[in-house]
């Protein structure tokens, strides 16, 4: 952060650091953009937030920032590969995609993002994200089936990863998009490649269970978008190759995040559940959006598996709020408790992106990035109140200065 940060005090009716207990009429106190102090001891100089709870900035482990100009999402349509097609037709240059990027910012940020895991279709999102100074991993998106297609592939990953000064808040990452778009071969190199740079990766796996269809029996309806696009190659698919076969590589890398996740077999959990260093990313209402049968990640958290929350972009989600999507994981499954829901957008999202040592917690020397969120009324237990509709982001904090506020400061 630029230029000096006079020291401040901030109370609020709770306080939760997300890594001790909560702290009621609790004050933090911030120098020079980090967390100084966290008690419950008066203050005579504060700035009294009021009835709010304040918590660890948010962190969106799953955007695609360059549909952040869309009203609404893409037609499904009645399937999947047709959501691929209007997808294909929808994206952006270099150039177009840089306000689109510019909006989802703002937006992430209004939903209590301070940190975000972008898929990178163009230079655009490094650009955009490292002038806002904002913070996260950026994973170049990569595709290719073709032999020409591999090698172009191969080489803009290594020039992705070799980028330099990105800003001290970003990341760079490679994301394999997935089964059906990348080359068995080219994906082992990826891996590979990330491995030896120790750059964290993101692939979307078991998603449909067309994909699954196309793995196994090289049949369905990804063969025809295939062919429709003009990459079909005999003899790739159809060879019984599973989920787990794309999860093993991942035992190499740094961190690795499994995108959505939804059709994951009882052995690619077992997997999933020794290697702490992957993560699933459970994206709630995009899930909803495609008519999945239930995602398992309830399941996968008991078994140890570390499950994330994300937005997706907009191309399937009417918004970028992760709070909105917190409660909406709240209201739907509310046997898990809050806690816990909390845990998988901050402390959970920042270790799964490498940056715990600066963010996920409200713990002295990390960075002083916060939401605060409103709680009406008389608010006694901040866990079992903090998630209720009613509930919303009115302030953002990232690194001791105010980003964004409806609620007098800044």
């Amino acid at each position: 952060m630029s230029g000096a940060q006079p020291p401040m005090r901030i109370r609020a009716r709770w306080i939760l650091p997300m890594c001790d207990v909560p702290l009621e009429r609790g004050t933090l106190e911030i120098e020079q953009g980090r967390i100084a102090a966290v008690h419950d001891r008066g203050q005579i100089a504060v700035t009294d937030l009021g009835q709010v709870a304040v918590l660890p900035g948010l962190i969106n482990p799953h955007t695609h920032l360059e549909f952040s100009d869309l009203d609404q999402p893409l037609a499904v349509r009645g399937s999947f590969t047709d959501w691929i097609r209007a997808t294909v037709s929808q994206r952006h240059g270099t150039l177009t995609a840089q306000p689109a990027i510019h909006d989802g910012l703002s937006q992430l940020l209004r939903g209590g993002c301070t940190a975000c895991g972008e898929i990178a279709t163009s230079d655009a999102s490094v650009q955009v994200m490292r002038a806002h100074g904002a913070q996260g991993v950026v994973y170049r998106e990569l595709i290719g089936l073709s032999a020409d297609g591999q090698e172009q592939q191969f080489d803009l990953a290594k020039r992705h990863l070799a980028t330099r000064d990105v800003g001290d808040g970003l990341r760079l990452g490679i994301s394999p998009h997935a089964p059906y778009s990348v080359h068995p071969d080219l994906y082992t190199r990826l891996i590979d490649l990330a491995s030896t740079a120790q750059a964290p990766v993101a692939v979307h796996l078991a998603e449909t269970r067309a994909e699954l269809e196309l793995l196994s029996s090289g049949r369905g309806p990804f063969e025809s978008l295939l062919k429709d696009l003009g990459v079909w190659r005999d003899g790739l698919f159809g060879t019984g190759a599973r989920i787990i076969d794309y999860l093993r590589p991942l035992d190499t890398v740094a961190r690795g995040l499994v995108i959505h996740g939804n059709y994951l077999a009882a052995e690619d959990i077992e997997f999933l559940a020794t290697r702490p260093h992957v993560s699933v990313v459970y994206c709630p209402r995009t899930h909803a959006y495609f008519g999945h049968t239930e995602h398992a990640w309830l399941a996968m958290r008991r078994r140890g598996v570390n499950v994330l929350l994300g937005t997706d972009g907009r191309g399937s989600n009417p918004d970028l709020n992760l709070w909105q999507e917190l409660q909406f994981v709240a209201n739907r499954d509310p046997c898990l408790h809050p806690q816990q829901v909390l845990s998988m957008a901050t402390r959970d999202a920042a270790r799964a992106l490498q940056m715990d040592d600066r963010l996920g917690t409200l713990a002295v020397g990390k960075q002083a990035d916060l939401t605060v969120v409103s709680l009406p009324g008389d608010s006694t237990d901040p866990y079992a109140d903090l998630l209720r509709p009613q509930n919303r982001v009115v302030a953002v904090m990232r690194g001791g200065r105010w980003m964004w506020s409806e609620c007098g400061v800044g």
